[in-house]
């Protein structure tokens, strides 16, 4: 019985190590632009609903983004059936620190029985 290893042939040892450098490089370029891409999110979470009366309903939340963006949220009322009774488009500047709370009124066509952030966008 042999007891040889089996040989690398000449030449192919340095394609194995381009290959994982290759491999290396491009995963850790994609961890950094997933990452980047994550820092840049817009994030909003419902904290508050207060239905005033019938024509008024208010609407708090948290609001994350990137501090230097500027940003544009739509708020909605809702009556029970889940149909839009008032909509409310809301510019919200830049901001020093990366989490902020709004608190948006929305005036409605009849009694809202709750409120959300239908949506925010970068400005």
């Amino acid at each position: 019985m042999s007891s040889q290893r089996p040989r690398i042939t000449p030449g192919t040892g340095k394609w194995w190590a381009l290959g994982i450098a290759f491999t290396l490089a491009f995963t850790g370029f994609a961890s950094w632009k997933v990452l980047s891409v994550a820092d840049q999110a817009i994030d909003v979470t419902l904290t508050a609903v207060s239905v005033v009366d019938d024509r008024t309903t208010v609407v708090t939340f948290d609001l994350h983004r990137p501090p230097a963006q500027a940003v544009v949220c739509t708020v909605q009322a809702q009556d029970q059936r889940k149909a839009v009774v008032g909509t409310v488009t809301v510019d919200l500047p830049p901001a020093t620190e990366r989490t902020t709370t709004h608190q948006v009124t929305v005036k409605t066509t009849t009694r809202a029985f709750t409120g959300l952030v239908h949506d925010c966008v970068r400005a």
